[in-house]
């Protein structure tokens, strides 16, 4: 099983969300289609993305390349691919874990942050401590 590095982790009630960080809708992001399309007009990703993993993760190095981190700010949590298989989210977690991107904060009630650990662990990922 893979653990989630620091890049990865719910956001705390009595934290502040700096102001450059970039939101991302869970709603939007229950299926990979929803994902890419999210992610891609959130994070401002250039035209030739194929809105596929490979270039999911292209763009993501590319963003990390040269620039401060991007935190993201995920609302609505436990709604990552959840029309989806768990192997869609393992490969989400596999790319986010190996870039170096930023921080991506997980926000969602205790009890949905616990289902997304829980959908975490099913991709083969052992999940961030969850509250």
């Amino acid at each position: 099983m893979q653990t989630i590095t620091h890049s990865i982790r719910p956001l705390s009630a009595s934290e502040t969300v700096p102001a450059s960080a970039k939101e991302i809708l869970g709603t939007r992001c229950r299926t990979t289609i929803g994902l890419f399309a999210e992610w891609a007009g959130v994070l401002g990703f250039p035209d030739w993305f194929g809105h596929n993993w490979n270039a999911f993760e292209d763009c993501l190095r590319t963003m990390a390349d040269g620039s401060e981190p991007v935190t993201i700010v995920l609302r609505n949590a436990a709604l990552l691919l959840e029309d989806e298989d768990a192997r869609q989210l393992g490969i989400l977690l596999d790319i986010l874990a190996g870039s170096d991107f930023g921080l991506l904060l997980l926000d969602d009630s205790a009890c949905d942050l616990g289902q997304l650990a829980r959908r975490m662990t099913a991709a083969g990922f052992t999940p961030p401590t969850m509250p």
